[in-house]
């Protein structure tokens, strides 16, 4: 697991730890081991170079890591990952505590607001500074928070005003917050949400065919991808292949569908012929004329 524990991520994870195993021939025992650091490159890094390359680890993604190659040097490539699928590509928002006085996007792009986020790498940090550089809002961001469950607090105690996070990051772990209005949505990423469906998404703010357009596209594939588990690099044919069948016999099992949705989060699958091409166009547009330029936008303005 990319993070701290008590967050959506722990729950994805812990779904799948509880049911793959069926799936896998000898029924092996599963448990979870949490490797939280640098927004889920920590994770990644390890997998990439550390961990063991026979199927006994398996990891999920920390959605905003697979294009951090394309920003910052770091000891993974994406592409390299030996992709078993995802239960689940989730919309999400930038979200601000009711108690603030922050209503709109509008209200962001006026008054400061401070942003709970875990390491540089994170899509809880990718997306707010993609609105500071590209839509002039004035987050502020907090760097350090292990996990969904510590960054929710922090903005629960007003340490923090608000966070990135996905639709069902707080329908799974804090079920009130979204009906009785404690956290409001101020811009959309990732797949929309029809109940989000009145907030305004990085889509309708950035003109298409646009550089910034184009950055948020290639940053946002990572949300398409979702919820993607993987095995490291160099892991033998045969043994990806076992993965992936139970990975994909757990996915199509209607008790494992029940079961996401009991826990209050979204069940939307990607498969892994779609994470390989959504990988493989974001990294192919990346590698055009516009990447500097999108790099230049990308640090534009650093909170």
């Amino acid at each position: 697991m990319p993070s701290g524990s008590g967050g959506t991520y722990h729950v994805y994870c812990q779904l799948v730890q509880r049911n793959i195993g069926k799936y896998i021939p000898g029924k092996p025992k599963t448990l979870i081991q949490n490797r939280p650091g640098s927004g889920g490159a920590k994770s990644a890094s390890y997998m990439a170079n550390v961990a063991p390359k026979d199927g006994s680890v398996i990891a999920m993604i920390a959605p905003g890591t697979i294009t951090t190659p394309l920003v910052r040097k770091v000891k993974f490539d994406a592409r390299k990952f030996q992709w078993l699928g995802a239960p689940a590509a989730r919309a999400a928002a930038i979200w601000v505590w009711h108690t603030h006085g922050i209503k709109t996007f509008k209200d962001a792009q006026k008054k400061e607001v401070a942003i709970a986020t875990s390491g540089f790498s994170s899509a809880g940090s990718v997306f707010p500074r993609l609105a500071i550089s590209l839509l002039g809002a004035k987050f502020k961001l907090i760097y350090g928070y292990k996990g969904g469950g510590a960054m929710n607090l922090s903005v629960e105690k007003g340490e923090t005003m608000g966070r990135w996070n996905f639709y069902s990051g707080f329908t799974g772990v804090r079920p009130t917050w979204i009906p009785e209005g404690k956290i409001i949505p101020l811009i959309g990423t990732g797949p929309k949400h029809p109940k989000l469906a009145g907030v305004p998404h990085f889509t309708d703010l950035l003109k298409e065919g646009t550089t910034e357009r184009k950055l948020y596209d290639l940053l946002g594939m990572n949300l398409e991808v979702g919820q993607a588990f993987y095995a490291p690099p160099g892991t033998p044919k045969k043994v990806v292949e076992i993965l992936r069948g139970g990975f994909k016999a757990m996915i199509a099992d209607p008790a494992f569908k029940a079961n996401v949705l009991k826990r209050r989060v979204e069940f939307s699958p990607v498969s892994v012929p779609e994470i390989e091409k959504k990988i493989k166009n974001a990294f192919d547009a990346a590698s055009s004329d516009f990447l500097k330029a999108s790099r230049n936008v990308y640090k534009k303005k650093k909170s």
